[in-house]
């Protein structure tokens, strides 16, 4: 670890590795843009009025990374107007074990590796679960949704579990407790092109969210609206 990033979160070598690659990626292209990442905060790259908000997760799933657990990712959201959910033109994700990609764009689908994915339309009775904080309260909670599903998983890492129910690998994933808007940005783009659906627990859909490092949520990305409302229902009674 080399610090806290603005976040609050450890910095590790490899995330401030990839958020300078980034940074130095963006600033070759010439134009105005402001960057939100969890480790630097936000800055500005180029001179003049923004033309793009891009937020960027370098590495999530970093107790995985530490521990050679798989499931590790970086994510990048591109807004086009403001720092806004509903303003989310494009996003990517990408697992940096394996190298494989899902992204997407408003209005155009979403894609990994070239090809065009859509949420399973047959429940799998897989569902994916992230807990944060406050585990002891959130695990009863998942405990009672889980008797619903075959398989239970927790892989640690919000964007490839929400990427997962998109490609249609999963029913649905569930993070409970400390997550920040900042986390899926780009991975809810990516299910809603696919036909998912992704909102928190009291049915807030995440188009109405901010973007930032304070703004905390709970995620429920489901394939459709009928396993979010079968979520719901339980995690709430």
């Amino acid at each position: 670890m080399l610090k806290r990033g603005f976040s609050g979160d450890k910095t590790l070598v490899i995330d401030e590795m990839i958020e300078r690659l980034v940074i130095d990626s963006l600033s070759s292209l010439g134009k105005c843009i402001t960057l939100i990442s969890e480790e630097i905060g936000v800055i500005r790259i180029g001179e003049g009025e923004p033309e793009a908000v891009i937020v960027l997760d370098p590495l999530d799933g970093s107790n995985n990374f530490k521990f050679g657990f798989p499931f590790v990712s970086t994510s990048i959201a591109v807004c086009e107007k403001s720092e806004k959910m509903k303003d989310v033109e494009v996003g990517y994700v990408i697992n940096l074990i394996s190298g494989k990609e899902y992204y997407a764009t408003k209005g155009g689908g979403s894609f990994s590796d070239g090809e065009k994915i859509k949420v399973s339309k047959e429940k799998m009775n897989c569902l994916l679960i992230d807990i944060v904080s406050e585990r002891k309260r959130n695990f009863k909670k998942i405990s009672r949704v889980g008797e619903s599903f075959k398989f239970v998983r927790m892989f640690g890492s919000c964007c490839l579990g929400i990427c997962y129910v998109a490609e249609g690998s999963a029913d649905a994933y569930l993070g409970l407790g400390g997550r920040r808007t900042i986390d899926p940005a780009a991975s809810q783009l990516i299910i809603k092109e696919a036909g998912g659906v992704v909102k928190d627990l009291e049915g807030k859909d995440f188009s109405e969210y901010d973007i930032g490092f304070n703004v905390p949520c709970n995620v429920i990305a489901a394939s459709s609206k009928r396993m979010y409302e079968e979520i719901k229902s339980i995690l709430v009674d």
